[in-house]
């Protein structure tokens, strides 16, 4: 595979090209087993571009279709812009790109800043509406962070300044940024480039997220957190090698996280009947209209998102047992993290397209109380709303009434720490002791499989076993 004699060592301009297609085959490689860690060797699905210049044959592999796709499509437009192609690289080079210094040749190098942006508006598109605004979060900080020793120091209003222009600016692919005012010059100035990144900077990056919030004071992120993080930034790398702007990983050389397991859920921070009862209690103290919004969660499993975008005709408190009905959730994320067509209500997560679920009879009665004073009329009339009858905001309602209410209820203990999402693992783990059946408890919750329930949920059911015996014997009696 050498180019053409007139031009043996380097990159020239094709005559000839053609992309000869993308094909799919399966390979035996070695992969870490999620749930124990091991090494193991499994088949999957390899992708090879191939293509032709000049009447030479080349290939390049990849992991996943669509960055077998976008290198192809990339390999089509560059040999339109006339790019010369490089044979060691197996890709098509600006010649432009270069800059001759006292007779040598110097690359001009990609930066992690140029990294991010670029990365950000190829997956947009393929990324939920929260996966967009988790994603820019977690590049926008390691951009701040991946900088040279030589940059200089940021306030903490510049800081918070380069901050929010990074995820309202620079990521969204929309938005035009492409001026060299302000911190895009900044950012290409100072930010550090690909290659010399290396496993040192990402172990210290991955230390400042596990042990510093974004303005510096001290924190422990949670391993969940952590881990969505991690994923976010890794990715990043990934796709620079797939396309060729690095040689290497650096991720290659940073020690892997333990085996996957799934989200435990704590035993101190689930609740009891009467906890949530009183916390619901102690939220009404503070505004009325919520009393129902905890209660409806803490015994029917729902998400905060779920219970935001109920609807009344949604309820059918007169049924036997009265029942609620679940069809969608809203996600309350900023405008700017939607494509155009796409909306702030989404389908549910795990639950098919609808599911319904019994309420209990007590808090059926706090219900239609809660419809008669707070809900408008009309089928498609929000259950829960606000002061003004608008949809409730969650920071707002955190804010407000729920930490207050948590203080007034649990002042010592454990529970002093418990999140709105610990209502629904209440819910869960209350089915699960209560003896519904595993596979209906399994479809309240929307648990994919229900391994995944038993994993998650595993530390905080009850193992009577004397009751177990004393059932079967019970079957057993004539």
């Amino acid at each position: 595979m050498t180019p053409p004699a007139d031009r043996p060592d380097r990159p020239w301009r094709p005559t000839q090209f053609r992309v000869s297609g993308v094909y799919k085959r399966t390979a035996k490689v070695w992969v870490t087993d999620r749930r124990t860690g091991d090494r193991v060797r499994r088949a999957q699905p390899r992708y090879d571009v191939r293509w032709r210049v000049d009447g030479r044959l080349y290939k390049y592999t990849f992991e996943q279709r669509g960055w077998a796709d976008e290198f192809a499509r990339r390999l089509v437009e560059d040999f339109a812009r006339g790019l010369h192609f490089d044979a060691d690289a197996r890709q098509f080079i600006d010649p432009t790109a270069t800059e001759d210094h006292d007779g040598e040749e110097e690359e001009v190098g990609v930066s992690f800043y140029d990294l991010v942006v670029d990365y950000a508006a190829r997956k947009w598109r393929g990324w939920a509406p929260a996966s967009r605004r988790n994603a820019v979060r977690e590049l926008a900080r390691a951009c701040l962070f991946l900088t040279d020793p030589d940059a200089p120091d940021l306030s903490s209003a510049e800081y918070a300044a380069a901050d929010t222009w990074l995820r309202d600016t620079a990521m969204p692919p929309a938005i035009d940024h492409t001026n060299e005012e302000g911190w895009h010059g900044w950012f290409t100035a100072w930010s550090l480039p690909l290659d010399v990144v290396d496993d040192d900077h990402l172990h210290a990056l991955l230390e400042a997220f596990r042990s510093r919030a974004a303005d510096g004071t001290p924190r422990e992120l949670a391993p969940s957190s952590m881990a969505r993080a991690r994923a976010v930034l890794r990715g990043a790398f990934t796709n620079a090698v797939a396309r060729r702007l690095i040689e290497w990983d650096p991720w290659t050389a940073v020690e892997p996280e333990a085996g996957h397991e799934p989200h435990i859920v704590d035993p101190d921070l689930v609740m009891t009947p009467d906890q949530i009862t009183t916390l619901a209690a102690a939220c009404a103290a503070i505004d009325p209209r919520y009393e129902a919004f905890v209660l409806l969660q803490g015994f029917c499993g729902l998400r905060p998102s779920e219970a935001l975008e109920l609807r009344r005709r949604r309820l059918d408190l007169d049924a036997t047992p009265p029942k609620v009905t679940l069809a969608g959730s809203y996600n309350p994320v900023p405008d700017r993290y939607l494509q155009p067509g796409e909306t702030k209500r989404r389908p549910l997560k795990g639950r098919g397209r609808r599911v319904t679920i019994p309420i209990p009879s007590k808090v059926a009665v706090t219900l239609r109380d809660h419809l008669a004073r707070f809900t408008a009329t009309g089928g498609d009339a929000l259950v829960f709303t606000n002061t003004i009858g608008g949809r409730i905001d969650l920071s707002n309602f955190h804010r407000d009434v729920w930490k207050h209410a948590v203080a007034a209820t649990f002042p010592t203990g454990p529970l002093r720490q418990v999140r709105r999402q610990d209502l629904r693992h209440a819910a869960i783990t209350l089915w699960l002791n209560s003896g519904v059946p595993l596979k209906v408890a399994q479809t309240w919750s929307g648990h994919k499989t229900l391994s995944v329930l038993l994993d998650t949920y595993y530390g905080v059911m009850q193992h009577d076993e004397h009751v177990a015996y004393q059932r079967v014997e019970d079957a057993l009696d004539p």
